[in-house]
């Protein structure tokens, strides 16, 4: 398992040069070619969504996924844009610190709406301010 620092380095230096819809679509596709081949017995839900919650992709890999997926993703999306950071990253930060790094109650009040099991992932581009809050 990659450490928080390694998982920072790969989000920090993880740069688009833009980010079209053509673009979302063939990362979507790929995404999807991948957990075929990864996860080939495993259902694996993948959307990508801006910022404002608009969904501009969604797929599953293959039929049996849960009616939960989609909770789980809203609440690593919710993870990603509110932490500024993947939902893996976060689990690792509170494994490092002693915690068990599978409830966000551990670090924080609500489960229900964060997820800090990995999937989620911030996309930056080049050229664009970061547009998640940050608490000082």
């Amino acid at each position: 398992m990659p450490t928080p620092s390694d998982l920072a380095t790969q989000q920090e230096t993880l740069l688009f040069p833009r980010f079209t819809v053509q673009d979302v679509f063939d990362i979507g596709c790929d995404l999807r070619a991948q957990a075929l081949v990864q996860y080939p017995n495993t259902p694996v839900a993948i959307r990508i969504s801006s910022p404002s919650g608009q969904i501009l992709f969604a797929t599953v890999s293959r039929s049996g996924t849960f009616p939960d997926s989609e909770s789980w993703l809203s609440r690593k999306a919710a993870t990603v844009f509110r932490h500024g950071c993947s939902t893996l990253y976060m689990g690792e930060k509170l494994r490092a610190q002693g915690l068990k790094g599978e409830r966000m109650s551990e670090n924080f009040p609500v489960d229900e709406v964060y997820a800090c099991h990995g999937g989620g992932f911030p996309v930056r581009i080049e050229g664009v301010e970061e547009w998640w809050p940050r608490l000082w």
